[in-house]
């Protein structure tokens, strides 16, 4: 474990999260990285937008995953539940905040799309863009309001980084960066 704990520091990893995600996970790990960011005196709308993008990364983790059966996600004694994994670090140019969970297959073009739309846009357009999907109703595949990558792509300023790696024939793995520049070693 040690060794772990210290490739993670060298890699200027700050919270690194593993499992079955809620509504109280997402308040916990997001207020405690709002307490991090504070005691080592980062500026307010810094770790506002960090905090942020945490939270919506992972909201998509408790909307999207598809490794919890929808019987037991719609059940929980908290609301919805997903599984995946949450990476918030820094290094020379910012903070990075990396979820991933598996998804069908089913859903990568659907997602792809989405994501390099927004990618393609700039600031002015991904505000108009962002009021225009506030007015529509959200798809019938979506599980959330449907704003969430705009939203992690407004806070942070750059393209959102994603993959996906086949698990199996019919699920892959999805994993989105989100980078937010910042002076990382203050």
């Amino acid at each position: 474990m040690f060794r772990c704990h210290s490739e993670m520091r060298e890699k200027g990893i700050m919270l690194y999260f593993s499992g079955p995600v809620c509504q109280s996970v997402v308040e916990g790990l997001g207020e405690m990285m709002r307490r991090k960011m504070a005691c080592e005196e980062r500026g307010l709308a810094l770790a506002q937008r960090v905090f942020a993008v945490l939270v919506e990364q992972m909201q998509n983790i408790i909307n999207y995953s598809d490794t919890v059966p929808p019987e037991v996600r719609c059940r929980s004694a908290e609301g919805m539940m997903g599984e995946g994994q949450v990476v918030v670090g820094r290094n020379e140019s910012g903070f990075f905040i990396t979820c991933g969970n598996p998804v069908l297959k089913d859903s990568e073009e659907r997602i792809r799309q989405k994501i390099d739309t927004i990618n393609r846009m700039n600031k002015d357009e991904l505000k108009r863009y962002y009021k225009e999907q506030r007015r529509r109703e959200p798809d019938d595949l979506s599980r959330g309001a449907g704003l969430g990558f705009i939203e992690m792509a407004r806070k942070s300023g750059h393209p959102l980084a994603y993959s996906f790696e086949p698990i199996s024939d019919t699920m892959s793995y999805f994993a989105v960066n989100v980078r937010i520049a910042g002076e990382a070693n203050q």
